[in-house]
């Protein structure tokens, strides 16, 4: 706008420097002209305030990493008078990394209408990003004045989800030697065991008549069998630490750690294994979800997006083992960005007999590969950018 001025004034000195000289008619309308423009257009200005709404809006509350996420943002005109040129930006904001990204367009709104401004941008990595509507600038007819319409809904946040990596193998290895003492059952799933009824519904052609529920049969007038409780086994546990990354390849680092720990967890829901995911909270303490299904699983993937980085001085297999002291595993899956000490003073204490697998998330100038400590935990490097290849490595 600075420039629109300048050079306002510079053609003004020139119509002026030539009415001067060369007394034409031409020159002393033009010089008249342009005194004009500068009142028309804040007459203009002032009658677009307060006249205009825009709202940002997203196209979809989620996207995985590596998609393109689309939003867009609706101008409304409540004058009559349309406006030609509107400045919209929108900054894009990583809420862990708190790395920004401005975005602009421009658009055009005729009077007493609506405009739908679309807009989309490249996700790199998972995690929670902000979009904002920063500003959304009306720009007066040769852009001497400017005014702000009016935002609503300036905020947007969403989550990026982790790639999705298919596991070949399981990583559950036999464990014989574990002994899980409490039988839990599936919330969700009906099983064959007679001790535990899951629920029941009605008669469907194929069902056994000894599972007939002859109480209820007799009070709804129709034929109602039991559904039998699932056994699960719920022997495993998931470990996350979040350690503070640094500033240069962090981004690459923490998306890596959770398409590992995606890949894992998206591995046992497939194989119908029920299982705990486990994190430091914001309160320093051991948090879990008893994870059985997709949803739950998401769930708990949108909380671990809040989680900020903490220092190497703790560890959540240390905090776990302190407040579930008195629990048992078949098999510990822990993912990090490094093996601290803090790490493997709570793996010793809470393995007992359990089967330890620690996926370390290296550079990808590293080495990946398997190997198996001098206390038999087995350690799986995960190279930035290659959990699809080492994630599977035997």
């Amino acid at each position: 706008m600075i420039l629109n001025w300048l050079f306002y004034i510079v053609a003004m000195g020139m119509l002026s420097i030539g009415a001067a000289i060369f007394a034409q008619r031409i020159f002393v309308v033009l010089f008249i002209f342009g005194l004009m423009v500068p009142i028309v257009s804040l007459f203009v200005m002032l009658f677009l305030r307060g006249r205009f709404l825009a709202t940002l809006h997203s196209d979809t509350e989620m996207c995985h990493a590596g998609e393109r996420f689309r939003f867009h943002v609706l101008v409304t005109n409540h004058g009559w008078m349309p406006c030609w040129h509107v400045e919209i930006t929108v900054t894009n904001e990583d809420v862990l990394f708190l790395d920004g990204r401005r975005m602009k367009t421009d658009t055009a709104i005729l009077g007493k209408s609506q405009t739908r401004c679309d807009m989309s941008m490249d996700v790199s990595h998972c995690g929670r990003l902000q979009l904002t509507l920063r500003s959304v600038l009306l720009v007066s007819p040769f852009g001497l004045f400017s005014t702000h319409a009016k935002i609503q809904n300036a905020v947007s946040v969403f989550d990026v989800y982790p790639d999705e990596v298919e596991l070949t193998g399981s990583p559950l290895r036999e464990n014989p030697y574990a002994y899980i003492a409490d039988e839990e059952y599936s919330t969700s799933r009906p099983g064959d065991d007679p001790s535990e009824l899951f629920g029941v519904r009605e008669y469907r052609p194929g069902d056994r008549q000894n599972r007939i529920h002859w109480n209820l049969t007799a009070s709804r007038d129709t034929l109602i069998v039991k559904e039998l409780g699932l056994p699960i086994d719920t022997s495993t546990v998931l470990l996350v630490d979040f350690y503070e990354l640094p500033r240069k390849d962090g981004e690459e680092l923490y998306n890596t750690l959770m398409t590992t720990v995606s890949g894992l967890a998206r591995g046992l829901i497939d194989r119908r294994k029920i299982f705990y995911i486990s994190w430091i909270n914001d309160s320093g303490n051991a948090w879990r979800n008893r994870i059985e299904t997709e949803e739950e699983y998401l769930a708990a993937l949108t909380q671990m997006f809040e989680i900020r980085p903490y220092a190497k001085t703790t560890s959540v297999t240390e905090q776990y083992a302190s407040r579930f002291a008195s629990e048992r595993y078949r098999n510990i899956l822990y993912v990090t960005t490094e093996i601290a000490d803090t790490a493997n003073e709570g793996i010793a204490k809470m393995r007992h007999e359990s089967n330890v697998t620690i996926y370390e998330i290296v550079p990808k100038t590293e080495t990946g590969g398997v190997r198996t400590r001098e206390d038999d935990v087995r350690v799986q490097s995960i190279r930035v950018n290659h959990v699809r290849d080492d994630i599977n490595a035997e």
